[in-house]
């Protein structure tokens, strides 16, 4: 399945990076990898993860890479990673901004 990641959830992954980074370098990297493999596993199996609460009338479902959400919508063909939320962060003011 091709995986298509949205201009927000590479901004995103670039901005998480950055602030672990401030830190630790090692542990920016790791989380990173950490959140790309785990979208690898959610698009092999998309039915997996579950429906975005705040959100039922949308098709957006979510798979979790402690501490962080990951949002996305699937088709048979595609499978798009919508935004990457920290658990402490509000999940509207994200999407709006995604459009």
């Amino acid at each position: 399945m091709k995986i298509a990641w949205s201009r927000n959830a590479r901004a995103d992954l670039r901005a998480l990076h950055k602030f672990i980074a401030r830190d630790s370098i090692f542990y920016a990297d790791r989380m990173a990898t950490r959140i790309i493999e785990r979208v690898e596993l959610a698009a092999r199996h998309p039915a997996a993860g579950h429906a975005v609460h705040e959100y039922p009338e949308r098709a957006l479902r979510e798979v979790h890479e402690d501490p962080y959400r990951i949002i996305y919508l699937h088709t048979s063909t595609e499978f798009s990673v919508v935004t990457l939320v920290h658990f402490k962060q509000q999940l509207g003011f994200k999407l709006d901004r995604a459009g």
